[in-house]
Order: structure tokens, then sequence, then C-alpha cells
């Protein structure tokens, strides 16, 4: 039990726990026990120490013993049969005569004790019965001591040296002692507690500490007593706490039922008592005798003490003088000498818990309490029993200062509950000490739980322990919690993690402990401090060197549970770096270690010894990151290098130290002083390579290196011998010679798999490539996913190199193979293969995959590179992801479709094998989609609109709207939202209507809610009271809702009455009573008139009616006070007492006034008793059909009332109806209507509701919205400036406004001009409040209002923001915004002044020749609007390239006009572009492309056959033909070359173009010939295809052209030369033409 013993000291150097530290527990195993010997022992075990053993009652009663000595290690044990009740070890401490038998008494069943003695040496756990005594034994001997009792129950409370005292009967205490041999046995006390009579039979737990017996009883008390004497000292009523509960937490305390068990510290402060309901509570005995002092019933005084000195001691003697001043009033010391002081310090150390606190504890008066170290019951006299007074006088004034420092002070109950969720079986104590309680509790199926409770914090800490686990009580001061678990004997700690523990059992222990704990728990090594290193070396501890040096090999070795090469994937360098930096001090220390000692003789051995721990850990270090780590980079090397650095300091050391070489001759050059090598004379007839290949080859390495120093050759140096080697390497793979490249690479230390792995993966040649792929697949060298990723490569070439052989004459690879870190460099060369285009044979490169690329990329990437490639029907079998992201990237419509159509139906029966497509879900869809946001938003809408929508959408409701916006609003017949619900689960109308609510949208709710019908009934969504509450104007709208649906029903009228007067009333509930208090008395009699009863029964004021009609008499008749007349007729004056009242009601009253009839009026009142059949049986109201007819003064609404109101749509359905049908002049009368929109639009600019419904009516009605909303946008950002700038109200700045604006409506030029100027200083402070650079793409965005605004109002363009520029010299912004809003060429030059001069200079030059435009948009309409024959006609020419293109759309031959243009203004560009519009001519535009491309004299010559205008010419293939004869002629051949790569890419003439620079030009004939061969093909397949579709330019007159430009090849040559060239040429090609036309 070594490891134990230095776990003790370790765990209790910690100190108490803190707060932070709570949430730490370390299981640690000390002792492994058999599982055999587990399952004998019982539910709980007692542990002895010194020898170690473990005792443990069974559940039937037998006595299981289990030694754990060294020896045994749980392997002996004994089996005691009993049956026993109870049993005890042998407290040994502080023992006398240490014994290496421990001893144990045991109680039997029938009150029998036996003392048995355990021999355990060699392994063996063999019993002894040293002592026995019977019942009747222990019977007389009671009697013999006067007591009259019978022993009904008995407890031992300790045992110690043959001594032990005993509870019985729960009142008796019996203290014996055992002989040794076979001697009776002696009573030492017996007395008879005195504890009250009715508590004798009530008592449950009892505990003896430190010669204090306290007695629990389930009364409620704590029973103190001295077991010495029997003195009754102290009692605790625990129903105190409640009450002290209850006043500190102000409220009623939480139940504790009947206590069951008690724990008490031995420091005698703290009491834990345990309930039966899984609680328990925690006192502090200290605070509590403080607070209640009656309760401590012994009580001394110093001065009633006998002076009196020890037996034996002379009276003059110092030690009686010391001995009698302790029990003196003052502190006063004989001894003043060091040793006395010291002595002193060392007795209040001992004693601290006095001292520190300055607090007399509450047994200061007990003489005869026990130390709590030892383990004795003999009486002695502690320290504080002898406090001098006038220190105990301020002891207890300090109390409430010490325990401030706490975090809970003056608490003296803490109460623990347990969980009820976990409702434990049984909840016991384990131990207490001043600052935490440990428990164990079982939990049914779950097995035993430790807890830790900390007093100070009352947090709790829980460990489970399972099913399988025993609790082990264990004696001694220290606060261990041991268990057996399943592997053996455990501790558990609380507050420590694993390093922190064993770096203090590393400094209280030894390192042996340590390394034996590590190893028999499987842990790590940890990392242990650098002092601890020191300390070892200073005390020459080996075993602390090589544990250290073993512990920070964690530092660079994975731990068990991943393999090595992912640690060093996962480690960075820069770590690995730092981790070696951290280490060097160590490494210092043990090279000045190794350098000290080795200077002395006697300390050689241990010099050697810690070198060569030091060595080969480095050597280690160096070999494990060399195998696991392929190439090294910066930061590993520098590591290296630092560790290299000690590995040549410490070599220096070594005994044998190998100064020479070993296969070297002792034959010194005389210049280089190096030793000569055998094999020099045969190595000088070979070149260096074959050198270093059989240097290599026959493992003579550093004999090459000898070699090449003496020739002074690079290769001395190891690293470039074995790059020329790793060269070698690759040669011989190219030869396929892999014996030979294996053999290599072995002696040159590499691993052999390894590399032939990585120059397959890294080569870029193809053949070697290959050739390893077979030979290492033959090997099985291959991961699986290795195989994978050669399949994709080869499936990859496949798809896209095709039938291409690979040209090793012209392609030469490199001798290297790519390293990993290059992955960057060589991605153009894969994006350049994945672009390669298989119809360019001209310009094809062979270029291949490296086997590494392809082992990065994951699957989606893989099938991403694969797509492109495939044909539709394959795309089932590669996943959505790849496949969506794929067609959006290419905004593939037509695949999108039909994908979604098959998603839409894949939920159907239909079974999923027959689907084309592989399955898609709404995440992928939401995850992947590359595509722009028009498509998108299409795809999207095509999904929504069956039904389908993102997580994304329906979680943000505001998008949500959005999207069925774009599918036909909320308002349609079938609305795709039958499944949605909200987190709270509502579904769409009730989130739509708290949406309406929370934005007021009072209109829309109400269509809402006519359209789909909904009422409380079929929507109990609008029945909620809280947004009746925070919405009046909802309530208001439900029940008027709820009065249309039922008007026959008066209480409907009467809940709207009264939800009307709730929007009045806002602050108090809407009642009869509040109406009236409010002074809103009409509304309340109207709203009591359709109550249930009528006014009458109100005034009646009966008890069981609502509150809300319930109306206070005499508050009615106060409110009636300015209405006499009603007031007398509601309250008539009193008769006397002996006349009863008129039995009449108010209908009688009016009954006589004219002109009401109350037969006919009133009927649906039921108090109306005078109304007649045919009289109203419901409510008239102002909508009724017949009173409308009788008495309604109609006013119809027309289309400005409604836009007033916001609802363009109702004052469109009004024009149309009440104005537009009947007008015989429509056209007109849209204009004016119009015009009043755009006056009401800008009189309520700032009403946002009022400014949409005015524009969205103008296009309802076919009108331009664009100058209402420019103006209106105009007028907010002038009202926005002026509410800054100036200090008016908002409402006076506004109303001007407004008035600007009428008269801006009214066309008044003045008024335009100053709303110009204000909005020019609106925008500049617009742009200044956004903080948006003033001269920027940004502030000329904003100045496009302005330039829109003086369009729209027929001004001079706004210069401010052009002058700004030239001012600043912004050239650029300043063209910019006058070429993007069309500036008048003479505006934009009187604004060039402002610029530099040099600008000035530049722009002058650049504008020379700037046409002119039109000013205004009218002028711009007019010239978009003119006829072709008017622009013909037209002086002006247009030379603006974006103006030509403008004006093209507005052509009916498009492309026809483009080239007329381009050819007008010689600009090439517009023949490409015309290209590109449908039905273009390719010839023509091929024509007009080179015309306008060479120089003029050169299409003068080419255009001198067109005898009528170019403009109207058609161009043909006879032009073309003119053309190419005109520019070969000249040599023109390179504009030829690129106008046909323009629009004929695919012409044979190209190849033949191609040919005839080559021979011209080049002289490259070789290169011609293949040209030539492939012009020949090409014609072929050209007469092929030509039977089946007609082409563009037909064969034969290819063939004219190429026979003109062979007969032309030959007329141009210079020289003889080059005519026997080209005619060599020709007879090779003699069949170029299939017709014989080449002769």
């Amino acid at each position: 039990m070594a490891a134990e013993e230095g776990v003790a000291s370790a765990a209790s150097a910690g100190g108490s726990w803190g707060t932070a530290a709570m949430g730490r527990v370390l299981p640690m195993l000390l002792v492994p026990v058999p599982a055999e010997a587990m399952g004998q022992l019982g539910s709980r075990a007692q542990l002895r120490t010194q020898p170690e053993a473990l005792g443990s009652l069974t559940a039937a009663g037998s006595l299981q013993v289990l030694s754990l000595t060294p020896g045994s290690r749980g392997g002996g044990r004994c089996c005691l049969e009993g049956p026993f009740w109870h049993f005890l070890w042998e407290d040994s401490r502080n023992s006398s005569t240490p014994t290496e038998k421990p001893k144990l008494l045991a109680l039997g069943e029938n009150y029998e004790l036996l003392i048995y003695e355990f021999n355990l040496k060699d392994g063996r756990c063999d019993a002894t019965i040293l002592y026995s005594c019977s019942r009747e034994a222990l019977q007389k001997l009671i009697d013999d001591q006067d007591i009259s009792i019978s022993l009904l129950s008995l407890r031992i409370l300790s045992f110690h040296n043959n001594t032990s005292l005993l509870f019985i009967n729960k009142c008796v205490i019996l203290h014996i002692i055992f002989p040794e041999r076979d001697a009776a046995i002696r009573v030492l006390n017996c007395f008879t507690l005195p504890l009250p009579a009715q508590a004798v039979d009530m008592i449950i737990d009892t505990q003896l500490c430190r010669g204090i017996l306290f007695v629990l009883s389930s009364l409620g008390w704590i029973y103190i007593f001295d077991v010495v004497d029997g003195t009754y000292v102290a009692h605790v009523d625990l129903a105190l706490h409640k009450e002290d509960m209850c006043n500190e937490q102000q409220q009623e305390p939480a139940k504790i039922s009947s206590f069951t068990s008690l724990k008490v510290s031995q420091d005698l402060d703290v009491a834990v008592i345990v309930s039966s309901s899984n609680s328990a509570v925690a006192l502090n005995l200290n605070l509590y005798f403080r607070q209640h002092p009656g309760h401590l019933l012994c009580e001394r005084i110093l001065e009633d003490l006998p002076i009196q000195g020890p037996k034996g001691v002379d009276e003059d003697d110092p030690v009686n003088s010391a001995y009698n001043m302790k029990l003196a009033k003052f502190s006063f010391q004989i001894d003043r000498s060091w040793k006395a002081q010291l002595s002193s310090l060392n007795e209040t150390i001992k004693n601290s818990k006095l001292e520190v606190s300055c607090c007399a504890p509450w047994f200061q008066d007990i003489l005869h309490l026990e130390s709590p170290e030892s383990g004795n019951h003999s009486t002695s006299v502690q320290s504080w029993a002898f406090i001098p007074q006038d220190i105990m006088h301020g002891q207890y004034n300090v109390l409430q200062k010490d325990h401030a420092k706490t975090s809970d002070p003056g608490r003296s109950w803490k109460i623990m509950h347990i969980s009820e969720q976990e409702e434990p079986i049984e909840l016991k104590c384990v131990s207490v000490t001043g600052f935490t309680a440990l428990f164990t509790w079982e939990v049914e199926r779950m097995g035993y739980t430790i807890t830790l409770w900390d007093l100070e914090t009352q947090g709790m800490q829980c460990f489970s322990l399972g099913t399988k686990c025993i609790p082990v009580d264990s004696s001694g001061d220290q606060q261990l919690c041991f268990v057996l678990t399943e592997n053996g004997l455990s501790l558990i700690l609380f507050g420590l993690t694993q390093e922190e523990f064993l770096n203090r059992l590393m400094i209280h222990g030894s390192a042996s402990t340590v390394d034996t704990l590590c190893h028999l728990n499987g842990w790590g090594r940890c990392s242990i401090p650098i002092h601890a290193l020191e300390a070892g070396i200073e005390n020459r501890q080996l075993d602390t060197v090589n544990f250290f040096l073993k512990s920070k090999e964690n530092l660079f070795n994975p731990s068990s549970k991943s393999s090595v090469s992912d640690q060093f994937d996962h480690l960075s360098s820069h770590l690995y770096l730092r981790n070696v930096e951290e280490l060097i001090p160590a490494l210092d220390l043990l090279c000045s270690a190794i350098r000290e000692s080795y200077s002395e003789p006697q300390s050689k051995h241990f010099s050697e010894q810690l070198l060569n721990l030091t060595l080969s850990f480095l050597n280690n270090q160096i070999k494990e990151l060399f195998i696991h780590t392929e190439e090294l980079d910066e930061h590993l090397q520098k590591g290296v290098n630092i560790l290299t650095s000690y590995i040549n300091e410490l070599r220096t050391f070594m005994i044998k130290f190998p100064w020479k070489l070993t296969d070297a001759i002792d034959e010194y050059d005389v210049h280089e002083n190096v030793p000569k090598v055998k094999e020099s004379n045969i190595w000088k007839k070979l070149s260096f390579e074959e050198v270093i290949a059989s240097a290599i080859l026959n493992n003579k390495i550093p004999e090459a290196q000898t070699f090449f120093r003496i020739d002074s050759h690079s290769a001395q140096k190891l690293e470039e011998l074995i790059g020329i080697g790793l060269n070698l390497v690759f040669d011989n793979l190219k030869k396929n010679n892999i014996k030979e490249a294996s053999e290599l690479l072995k002696n040159m230390g590499f691993d052999v798999k390894g590399q032939l792995l990585k120059i397959c993966f890294y080569t870029t040649n193809k053949n070697i490539r290959d050739f390893l792929v077979e030979i290492l697949k033959e090997k099985n060298y291959f991961s699986e996913k290795e195989k994978r990723t050669i399949d994709f490569v080869h499936q990859v070439e496949k798809l896209y190199l095709g039938h291409f052989q690979e040209n090793m004459q012209i392609q030469s690879f490199p001798r290297y193979w790519i390293k990993e870190q290059d992955f960057f460099k060589h991605k153009s060369v894969l994006d350049s293969f994945l672009k390669y285009d298989c119809k360019d044979e001209f310009n094809k490169q062979d270029h291949r995959i490296v086997l590494n690329w392809a082992l990065w990329w994951d699957q989606l990437t893989q099938e991403s590179i694969l797509l492109p490639r495939i044909s539709p029907e394959e795309y089932k079998s590669y996943s959505p992801e790849a496949l969506w992201r794929y067609l959006t990237a290419r905004h593939d419509w037509l695949n999108i479709i039909l994908w979604i159509g098959e998603f839409q139906t894949q939920h159907s029966y239909a079974s999923l094998q027959q689907n084309k497509w592989p399955l898609l879900t709404v995440d992928v869809i939401n995850q992947n989609t590359s595509c722009n946001n028009y498509m998108r938003n299409e795809i999207l809408d095509k999904l929504a609109r069956n039904g389908v929508f993102l997580a994304s959408e329906l979680e943000d409701f505001e998008c949500f709207l959005l999207r069925l916006s774009r599918i036909g609003g909320v308002i349609q017949d079938t609305l795709p939202v039958q499944n949605y619900k909200t987190k709270e689960g509502w579904d769409f109308h009730s989130q739509f209507i708290l949406y309406c609510l929370e934005h007021s949208l009072q209109h829309l709710l109400y269509v809402y809610l006519d359209c789909y019908k909904l009422s409380p009934e079929n929507c109990p969504f609008l029945e909620k009271k809280e947004l009746h509450e925070a919405h009046p104007w909802f309530e208001f709208l439900v029940q008027c809702r709820q009065v249309a649906s039922n008007l026959t029903d008066p209480k409907l009228i009467f809940q709207a009455s009264l939800a009307n007067a709730q929007i009045l009333i806002p602050t108090n509930q809407a009642s009869v009573s509040s109406m009236l208090l409010e002074g809103h008395t009409l509304l309340a009699l109207a709203t009591t008139m359709y109550s249930p009863g009528g006014v009458s029964q109100v005034v009646q004021n009966e008890e069981n009616e609502n509150c809300l009609k319930k109306v206070d008499p005499q508050l009615l008749k106060m409110a009636l006070t300015p209405y006499p007349k009603l007031k007398t007729a509601l309250f008539p004056q009193c008769t006397p007492p002996s006349v009863l009242p008129s039995d009449i009601t108010i209908y009688h009253l009016i009954q006589s006034l004219s002109p009401f009839d109350p037969s006919r009026l009133f009927g649906w009142q039921s108090a109306n008793t005078l109304a007649i059949g045919d009289a109203w049986s419901h409510l008239p109201h102002f909508s009724s059909p017949d009173l409308v007819n009788k008495y309604a003064i109609v006013e119809r609404l027309n289309f400005a009332y409604y836009l007033h109101n916001g609802r363009p749509s109702f004052a469109f359905g009004t024009f149309l109806v009440q104005e537009l049908i009947k007008s015989k002049t429509p056209k007109q009368l849209i204009q004016q209507v119009g015009n009043e929109a755009y006056v009401i639009g800008l009189s309520s600019f700032h009403i946002p509701s009022i400014g949409a419904a005015c524009v969205c009516f103008l296009e309802l009605l076919g009108l331009d919205s664009l100058k209402l909303r420019v103006d209106m946008k105009v007028a907010n950002i002038i009202l926005s400036y002026k509410c800054r700038n100036e200090d008016a109200q908002y409402s006076f700045i506004r109303e001007s406004v407004a008035e600007k604006l009428s008269k801006l409506a009214d066309g008044e030029k003045t008024t335009t001009e100053e709303l110009l100027v204000l909005l020019e200083e609106g925008t500049w402070n617009s742009i200044q409040q956004q903080e948006i650079k003033r001269l920027s793409s940004e502030s000329s965005s904003q100045w496009a209002l302005v330039v829109q605004f003086c369009r729209l109002h027929n001004m001079k363009l706004s210069i401010s923001y052009l002058r700004e520029c030239a001012k600043a010299n912004d050239w650029l912004q300043f063209i910019i915004h006058s070429q993007l809003h069309n500036y008048h060429p003479a505006e934009v030059k009187s604004l060039i002044q402002y610029f530099s001069p040099v600008i000035q200079d530049h722009l002058r030059l650049a504008f020379e020749n700037l046409p002119s435009v039109p000013t205004s948009k009218m002028d711009s309409d007019q010239v978009c609007n003119k006829c072709p024959q008017e622009l013909q006609g037209s002086k002006q020419e247009m030379t603006d390239l974006f103006e030509i293109l403008l004006q093209c759309s507005e052509e009916p031959d498009s492309w026809h006009w483009l080239l007329v243009e381009a050819v007008k203004q010689q600009a090439p560009i517009l023949s490409v572009l015309a290209s590109c519009l449908q039905g273009a001519s390719a010839i023509s535009c091929l024509c007009v492309w080179i015309i306008t491309s060479v120089e003029d004299n050169v299409a003068t010559e080419a255009m001198g056959h067109i005898q009528d205008s170019t403009e109207d010419h058609t161009w043909n293939l006879e032009d073309l033909s003119v053309i190419w004869r005109t520019l070969l002629t000249r040599q023109k051949s390179k504009t030829l070359i690129r106008g046909f790569q323009l629009f004929f890419k695919d012409s044979p003439l190209l190849l033949v173009m191609e040919m005839y620079e080559l021979c011209m030009f080049f002289r490259n004939y070789k290169e011609a010939e293949a040209k030539l061969l492939e012009f020949q093909k090409s014609l072929e397949t050209l007469n092929t295809a030509a039977t089946k579709v007609h082409p563009v330019i037909p064969a034969m007159w290819l063939e004219d052209q190429v026979c003109f430009l062979l007969k032309l090849m030959l007329q141009q040559c210079k020289t003889q030369y080059e005519l026997g060239k080209l005619l060599q040429l020709f007879v090779e090609r003699e069949h170029l033409f299939s017709d014989g036309k080449e002769d």
C-alpha cells in the first residue's frame, strides 16, 4: 500500500476544495482485487491500514476478510462464518507496540465478543481467535458494577490497545480491557448515561469522537456525554433548525422528516444529521452553542481549578512553574529561550483551529478530550483548557468578524436535499470535516453514488459508482473516499485533475509511486514540473529523472487511442517547435548535471546513467519525428536542430565515442587530411551517378562521401547525395526496374512502401504511375480510399482525354515528383485540363491528374468533375447535392424543371426505381443552388406553387409573405399553406392576423377575414384576450363581424358597443360603469339599450347580473344630471311609503309623446309590453334596405375618396363603374383623372400609403407613374433636409413644401427652379449624412434623381455634381456621369474650365469631335420615335457606339443595319455584334469585318467590283472570294486567319492559311506538311457531311480558293530553294483533292 500512502499524502496536501474546483473528480485504482473475491463481499466494507486489510459483512452474517498487502494483492482471504452483527478493526494509530498482525473485534449473534488476529505474511490471511467473551460473562461484568439490567442491545464504540468501549441497552457505557493471556476481562469503568427517561427507547444512532459520545434520539435531540466519567456535557434541539431557517429565508422551510443517522467531524465543529426524507442537515456546533448557551451544560471557571503540579515533580522545578502558569489569569512564559519559543509555536500550529479563529470552541471545558491525532482514551488536558482570561475575553467579540469572511456569515444550520427524481434507497454520511461532508447513496437500478457537499458554498458534486461497486469505510482524520470497483480498491478525489494530483504526488511522494499509479490506471505520462526534475537530480533519484523524461514524451508522441500519423497531421509544426523550446531549460539542467558530475570521480556512475537516459530520450524524439513525418518544414527543422545540438554536446561524454571511420585506411592526404577509401580506384573509372548507385547498393555511403570530398564534389554532402539517389530511383522506375529502385530506397534509409506510394501519388509521369499502381496493387498496399481514388482518376482521364495517345518525344517528364506543399502551383494545370476542348486538336496538350490531387477531393468535388462529361441518363446515380449545384450553376432550366416535376410527385404511389433523377430535398435546394437570383426565385416560385417552401423562408414570416406575393398573394382561391405551422403551433391564418395587428394593417385584415370567412367559430385565434387588450380596434372589428353574421342577437351588439367603448377608454376595462365615470353618458345608455333586459333591468340593480352591465343607480343619477328629463323619467320622485309606485316603464312614458309610438317601435326589446305583432322584430339600422329606400340621403364616393384612404383597387373599380363606362372620350378622361391622382399624391407626399395608392392607381389606368414617384421622392428629400437645417415646426415645413408641390403640378417654372435648388442642397446634405464619399459612384447614383427630375420637368440638366467633379479634377466621374445621363456636349464643354490646365487640354481634345445629342427626354423620345426613312434623310451622323446599339434595337433588320453602320463608322466590332443577332449571315459579317479591318487602299481594291452602294449591297461568296484573293496577293494572311477564327473557326481554310504562313514566313515545311494532311482529312469529312446537310460554304468554293492559294504560293517564292521545297511538298500530297484539281 505504498501507493495508497503516497496518494493520501498528496491528496491531503491539496488542502480544502474551493468553489472552482468542485467540478473536477478523479477516480484512481490503488489495489487490484480479483473478481472472485469481489463477488463474496457484502454491500459495504471497512478498511484497515498498516497492514492493509479489508473486512465486509455479508447478507448471511459471515465476515469476509481480504488481505491487501503487497504480497497478496487481493489473493489472500478468509471467511469467518459467524453469524456476526457488527465488527470493528483495532485502531493502532500512535500505538506503543506496532504489530504486523491486525486485530478485529466482532459482535456475534448472541452478544458474544470475539477478538480475531490475522496473519498476513507471504500473501496469506490466517485468522486466530485471541479471546472470546460470552453474553453471560458480559452480563456478570455489568452486574458486578451494581447496575442491574438485562442485556438487550450492544454496540461497539471503540477498540484500541485491547480496550473497548461498549454501548449497552442504549444507556450504559462499559469500558473493558481484554487480557493478553488467559486472565479475566477487567472493567475500567462502567456508568449509566443520564439520559431523559423518555429518550432511552428512542435512541437511533451514536458516535464516539475524541472521547465525547453523541447520541441521536428520534425525538429530535442530540445528547452529548463525556465517556470518561459520563458527564452530561450538552444537548442540541434539532427542531430549532426550522425556526432558524425560516428567519433567514423569510419563508416556510422545507419539511424534513425524522432523522436516521449522525456523523460528527474530528474537530467537533460540525455535525451532520441524515433524515429519512433523503436530506441532510449540517450543524455548526460552535455557532449553535453561542446562539444557545443554555444548551451547554458543562461550564468550568478557571479560578476554580486546583493549582497543583504534576506528580513526582518538585515544586521549585521550572516544569511545575510552567504547568501552574497555564492556570493563571494572565499569559506569561517563564522560559524565553529560542527552543521554548519554537516548541510553543509548534504547539500552536497543532491546535490552529482555536488560535487562527481566535474563538474558543464549545468543548473547551472538557478536561478529558482526546487529541484528534491520538487514538487512545487516556485523559489529557488540552491547550485551550488553559487559555488565559485576557485572551478569552476578546475571543467572543470577534465572532461576527470571523464569520463575515465566509460566504454565509452567522448560519449554524445548512440543509442538503437530494433530487426527488432520483429517490435513494439509503443515504449515509461517510465522513465530515469543517468544510465538506461526504455521502454515499444508493439508487435503484443505478447503484451507489458518491456525493461531496461543500458546507461553505452549499454546492454538491456527485460521482456515480455503478451497480457493481461497494463503498468502503475508513478510519482516520483525512477525508478519503475509498470504493471497491470491478477492478479493485479505488480512491475518489474531488477538486483535483490527474495532472495536478500527480504533480503533488511527485513532490510529496516518489516517482516510482507515480509511475506505479500511472501504469495501474492506464494513464499516459503527464507533464511533470521542472522543479521535480531539479530535486531528483540533486538527490540522485534516477527514477524521478526517468519519469520526468517519460512524461515529456507526451508532448511529441500520440496517445494510445490514436495513431501516430494522425497526431502529426493534427499537431502543427508551430506547436512542435514551441514544445521543444519549452523543453530547453530541462535539457540545460540535465546537461549541466552531466557535465558537473562527469568531472567528479565518485559521480562517474551517476553521470553515465544520467547521460544514457538523456541521450535515449533525445534519440527517440528525433526517431519518432522522422518516422511519422515525411518532410520537415521550417519549424520542424528548427526543433530537430535544437535536439541535435544537445546530442552533439552530450556525445563528447560517452566512453566509447566513434572518433574515426571504421572502414577508413590510416593514410592521410597531405593537403586534405582526409582518409582514403578502398574503392577509390574503381570509382574513378565511373561517372558520379554510377558511383552513387554503387555506394548505395553496397551500403558504402560514408565511403562515397569521403571519395567525393577528395574530389571536392558537391555530393560529399549527404543531402546532395540522397537527392541524386532519389533521381536514380526515378530513372529506374522509368525503366520499370522496381527491384533496383526498392533496393536504393531501402539502403538510403527510406521506407520502401511509403516512398513508392509517395512517388505513385505525386508523379506526373503516366507510365511510372500506372506501373507503380500495378505493382502496389499486387502487394495490396493501397487502402480502399486510395483504390477508389485511382479508379476515379482513370475514369476522369478516359472521359476528358478519350483516345488521345501520349507523345513521349514532345512531352518530357520531370525527374522529380511533386511535393505535397505545392498543390496550389498546379491549379492552373488542372483548370486548363478541365476546360480542354476536344475539337481543338491543334492546341491539344497532354495533361495528367496527379493522384494526390484527387485524394484530397471529396465525393462532391469528384462528382462535380464527372458531371460535365456524362449523359443525362446517368444523372440518377449521382448525389443530388452535386447534380443540383451543377445544373443551377449552368442555368440548365429545362433539366431543372424536369427534376422539380419529378420531385413534386416523388411522394406518390410511383416507385422510386422508376424515377430518372436522384431524390431531391428542400435542404439540397437551399444549400446547393448556384444560379443567379432571378433563376433562384423562379425555382422557388415553382416549388411554392405546389406548397414546397424553404425552411429559412418558413421561419421568417416576412420572407414567407414575399414568396407568396410572387405566386398570387395571400388572397387566392387555393392558398398553398395547408401544412404551415409556426414554432408556437399557429396556423397561417393566425400568424397572418398577428402580422396585420403588429403592422396596423386594418383594411387588409378586414378584407382577409371576409375573403376566408374567418370567425371565432372556425378560427379560435380571433378570441385571444391578450390581443383584444393590446389592440382594442381588433376586438371591435371581430365583434362587428359577429353582429353582421347574426343581426337578431342583441347581445352581440352589446359586446360590440363595449368593444367600441374600449377604444374610447383604453385605460380601464370597458363597462357601462366605466363609460359613466369617463363622461360618456349617452354611450352608456345606448349600450344599455342592447343589454339583456334593457334599461329597466339595469336600473333595478339585480345582484346576479354581469359586472359589465351592472350600474350603481347613484352613479347613473349623477351622470344624468345634465339631462333632467331623462333623469326624471328613469328615476321618478319617491311617493309616500303608504303609496306603491306606479307600475310603468319608459315605454309608457313616451307613449304620449309625438311622434314616438311604442306599440310600433322597440319591438325587439323584451321589456316593451306595448309592442304589437307587426312591429319591428329586429333592431333597425342605417343600412336596412327599407330605411335606406325611404329616408336615406345617398352620397356616392368617387375614386378620390378611396385614394385618400390608401385603397387603389377600390378607387380603380369605382372609377370604372361610375365614370369610365359612361364617358364618350375615355382617353381624355383617363388623362384628366391621372392628373388628379398626380395632384393627390403630391399633396399627401408625406403619407406613404396615399402615395403608393396613387402610383398603383396610375399604373392601373395604364399611365406612367414615374413623374409622380420622382416628385414624391424629391419632396421627401427636401422635407428631410429642411427639417434638419431649420428650427421651424415639422407641420409648418411640410405645409410649405406641399404648397410648392401644388404650384409644381400647375407647371410654374419659378417654383420648379426653387425646388431644384432645394433638391441639390438636400442631395449634398444626404450624401454627407450617409458618410458617402462626395465624388464616387454611390454619390453619382443619388444624383440620378436630380437629373431625372430635370428631364421630367423639361428643365436644363443640373450641373452641380459635374462642377464639383471638375473642381476636384475627377475626370473619370465627370465623364461617366455626363455620358450616363446624356448631357448636352455644350454643357459638358462649358465645365472643362474648372479642371486643371493639363486635364483641360486632354478633355478638349477628347471632346473635339463630340456630336450633339438630345438634351431632354422629349427630344430623346422624338429621336427614338423617328422612322428609318427620317433617320436616313437626317444630315446628322451617329458616331456614338451606345446610340448605334440603341437605334439597332428599333430596326427591323438589325444585323444588316449594323453591318451598314460598321462600314460607315469603320468599326469592325459592329460586325462581330451583328453576327450574334438572330438570322445574321456569317459570310456577310466576315466580309464587312475584313473590309473595315484593313487599310483604306486595300479595302477600296477589294470592293472595286461592287457597282451599287455598299449600304444596299448584299455580301456573298463572290465578294468573299475577291477579298480572299486581294488580301493573299498583298500577303495579308494574318487578317484572314483572325477573321475566319471569329466567324468560321471550324473552316478547313484555317489549316491552309496556317500552312501558308509556315511555308512563306517560317520555312517550317515539316509542320506545314502536317497541316496540309490535316486539311485533306477535314475536307473529306466536309464532303461526306455535305451529302446530308447543305453547308454554309460549299466544298467546291473551298477547293477553288485553295487552288488559287497554292498557285499564288509558287509565284511568291523568292528563291529556288523555297520553290523546290514547295514542289516537294505538293508532290507528296498529289491527291489533295478527290477530283484532281491540284493538277
